[in-house]
């Protein structure tokens, strides 16, 4: 099982990743969306902002014991984000919408959803279950798993020039923190 030091260093190189890929865009080509219909880097950005905002009230929120590893479902996540043959609808909820967005603005918002989470891991038991959130066709993630899974997926593609557009949904959790 990862610690919660080896989380929060995953974590923090992660959301500079992250940072760095919405880096290479300029205003210009951060809205454009691809052909085909496919959402824009920013509205995958704006898409991620949605999924992730309140995930730290979710980790602090009512937990219990679990009765599996608390890593359980880490791969099944990892699975079903990180397989970009299969394009996948968004929930309504955390679906952007198809405006201009601020590069500037947006990194800033995923920095201060990546400093949130980790602000709160080094003193979170990651072995409880967080009972305030099920996960669609999973059930209730325990804590190192909705981090590690939401994680995983934010990971950019390294031989993909549209970093941002290949992420999809990156933490696909449905919004019952907001």
């Amino acid at each position: 099982m990862e610690s919660n030091t080896a989380l929060l260093e995953n974590l923090s190189t992660t959301f500079s990743e992250l940072a760095a890929a919405i880096q290479r865009f300029n205003d210009v080509s951060f809205n454009s969306k691809p052909a085909g219909g496919n959402w824009s880097p920013a509205m995958v950005a704006q898409h991620l902002i949605l999924a992730g905002t309140g995930i730290d009230k979710v980790l602090l929120g009512n937990t219990r014991p679990t009765a599996t590893a608390s890593d359980e479902k880490v791969a099944q996540l990892k699975d079903i984000f990180l397989n970009f043959d299969h394009k996948m609808t968004s929930p309504e909820f955390i679906e952007p919408i198809d405006q201009h967005y601020s590069l500037e603005g947006q990194k800033d918002k995923l920095n201060d959803i990546g400093a949130g989470i980790m602000k709160i891991v080094p003193d979170l038991d990651l072995t409880l279950t967080c009972t305030d959130f099920e996960m669609p066709f999973l059930g209730y993630l325990t804590r190192l798993e909705l981090i590690t899974g939401g994680q995983k997926c934010l990971k950019v593609p390294q031989t993909e020039n549209k970093a941002l557009s290949l992420f999809g949904l990156a933490i696909a959790f449905t919004k019952p923190w907001r």
